[in-house]
């Protein structure tokens, strides 16, 4: 039975309207949400499994047994993960999936005073810290390695001492600070000794290989905005340099008659060599903004902004209403294609998947539209709230919520009837609330925030179960890297709204 069932009708891409008895979520029911899922997972989700029991959550668990399974079935697995199954960390715990999780916690306890929620928090933090080690000294955390909770040691790729890969997501490196800093230190300087190639050029690898490999953006932000963030915490220069350097590496690749750069320069004839995509202006320019607030240094708000702007100028389709997914350098658009064959597969041609399925890939629709309000609140630039205008009127089109075109017939056929049933991924479901009451703040346009408490509803109608909130509608698991986190912060958020709290990034 669900705790709260507000239904909605989705009558148009501009035009929203509850059922006659239905009525806005109100802020206690909202945080109640929140909270029941917290309580379920400190409850329920922590680590008793294997010889030792820690405080490490669990990334995957059965609502319907109120365990994690060591081999949990599969579902969309194989679909959002790319068919990498250990991004879903199966039996264990990714301290790097669950940063949304914690700020939410973190700010529940400063607001509501819930100072167990911190103390969980912490407790987490430092246990991974101490007990989710590679062989190198990096953290086992990110997209291919955790920590496996039913051996008590490392797991994933190579039994955890595959590759230290840590993307898109924005981590709260200040709360990880406080908890332990000599050990997020020792991070950050292991991250630089493994992940970077040639620190004259700021070439960098995604894996921590110290040899030539992709150099994607969303990695490169990572490795910016720590480094930023210790010259922040250290007044160290050597870190400011650091970060500097590793955002040349993009500066430097792009078209100077356009500002649009490549997402990975260094992988040579594969197009993501020669095309921008929403990696740029999503995570990539939230992590540069984050590294400006950081540091203090206004260069890395500039980059942020000309990578805005560039998009806004090429990538913007206003006859369509939409954003084009995949730009030429010299700002040419890439028109839809068919599914190519290998890595082709994940081109996203034409225009933007609003409800994307994939957890990485090269399409963050959702999160560029987080990225542009949040350079509108930072800067006051006027093209940054354009930008965040036309995502707004785009998502508005994409309406109703559904999954996303690129992947919803392999999606059906993982999980028969998830058409039908409707709805979106957690992650998406949060983003776009936590969009659209920034919006709101920005244009005082009551059709913003009506929006975001509609979606708000929809995502407890589809998603709150027993007091657990689910990946997906369609399946029986809370996942950390479904991107719970980031809807019960959403969530927070408007149930503290016009009062503003930090991005949920």
């Amino acid at each position: 039975m669900k705790l709260i069932s507000f239904r909605i009708t989705l009558l148009s891409a501009s035009l929203l309207a509850t059922t006659a008895s239905a009525s806005p979520p109100a802020p206690e029911d909202l945080r109640a949400v929140v909270t029941d899922c917290i309580d379920h997972i400190l409850e329920h989700g922590l680590d008793t499994y294997g010889p030792t029991k820690t405080p490490l959550f669990m990334s995957v668990v059965d609502i319907r047994t109120e365990t994690s399974p060591r081999e949990p079935e599969i579902y969309d697995a194989l679909i959002r993960s790319e068919g990498r199954m250990h991004r879903r960390n199966p039996g264990g715990s990714d301290l790097w999936e669950d940063q949304a999780l914690l700020r939410t916690m973190y700010t529940l306890a400063e607001r509501h005073g819930k100072t167990h929620y911190a103390e969980g928090a912490d407790a987490y933090t430092k246990a991974f810290f101490e007990r989710s080690v590679k062989e190198n000294g990096l953290l086992s955390w990110g997209s291919h390695i955790y920590y496996d909770a039913y051996t008590d040691a490392p797991g994933g790729d190579q039994d955890g001492q595959g590759p230290h890969e840590t993307l898109v997501t924005t981590p709260n490196w200040a709360r990880m600070y406080a908890a332990t800093p000599e050990r997020v230190k020792k991070e950050i300087d292991l991250s630089w000794e493994w992940h970077m190639v040639d620190t004259t050029t700021g070439l960098f690898n995604r894996h921590d290989d110290k040899s030539v490999g992709c150099d994607f953006a969303f990695m490169g932000g990572e490795l910016v905005l720590q480094n930023a963030f210790l010259y922040g915490q250290t007044k160290d220069p050597i870190y400011l340099e650091r970060a500097k350097t590793v955002a040349n590496r993009h500066w430097n690749a792009r078209n100077t008659n356009t500002n649009l750069p490549p997402d990975a320069p260094s992988t040579g004839d594969r197009y993501d060599a020669h095309h921008a995509f929403t990696t740029i202006t999503g995570p990539y320019v939230a992590l540069l903004l984050q590294s400006y607030e950081v540091s203090g240094d206004p260069w890395f708000k500039d980059c942020a902004l000309a990578y805005l702007k560039a998009y806004l100028k090429y990538g913007w389709d206003d006859e369509a209403g939409q954003w084009r997914a995949m730009l030429a350098l010299d700002g040419t658009p890439v028109m839809s294609q068919e599914k190519g064959d290998g890595y082709d597969v994940w081109k996203p041609t034409g225009y933007i998947d609003i409800w994307r399925t994939v957890m990485f890939s090269y399409e963050f629709p959702l999160l560029a539209a987080q990225s542009s309000i949040y350079a509108w609140e930072v800067t006051g630039d006027a093209d940054a709230l354009q930008s965040a205008r036309n995502w707004g009127r785009n998502i508005r089109g994409a309406l109703p919520v559904r999954d996303g075109r690129r992947w919803a017939n392999e999606l059906e056929a993982a999980m028969p009837g998830s058409q039908a049933l409707g709805g979106t991924y957690a992650e998406n479901y949060g983003r776009a609330i936590s969009f659209f009451v920034r919006l709101h703040r920005a244009t005082q346009d009551d059709a913003d925030l009506a929006l975001a408490q509609a979606l708000a509803a929809e995502a407890i109608d589809k998603l709150v179960d027993d007091g657990w909130v689910k990946g997906h509608p369609a399946k029986p698991y809370y996942e950390s890297t479904d991107g719970v986190g980031f809807l019960l912060y959403a969530l927070l958020e408007l149930a503290e709204h016009p009062i503003p709290l930090p991005q949920n990034l």
